[in-house]
């Protein structure tokens, strides 16, 4: 394994680069910048939990609707069937 060995020169002016862009972060700016994605996190999942009991929903009643309109075909079926022969006319 190759260590590569790095002038401490290199180094310091790493450090001090670093440590110059983490102080031009205010950390009032910086905290309201996490605050700000937390709340947007929370804002995206909350609008998935309701779109998904939004559509759970709509299903269900539009599933209640076919089945009373599959029902109420039925029964007129039924009806119109007993009305025909009850007029003596075959179906």
């Amino acid at each position: 394994m190759t260590v590569l060995e790095y002038p401490h020169t290199a180094r310091v002016d790493r450090v001090d680069r670093i440590t110059a862009q983490a102080r031009a972060w205010p950390a009032g700016r910086t905290l309201l910048g996490l605050l700000a994605a937390v709340l947007v996190l929370v804002g995206r999942l909350t609008f998935g939990v309701f779109a998904a009991l939004w559509m759970a929903g709509t299903w269900c009643a539009a599933a209640m609707k076919v089945g009373w309109d599959d029902a109420r075909e039925t029964r007129e079926r039924r009806a119109g069937e007993a009305m025909r022969r009850a007029d003596g006319v075959d179906a």
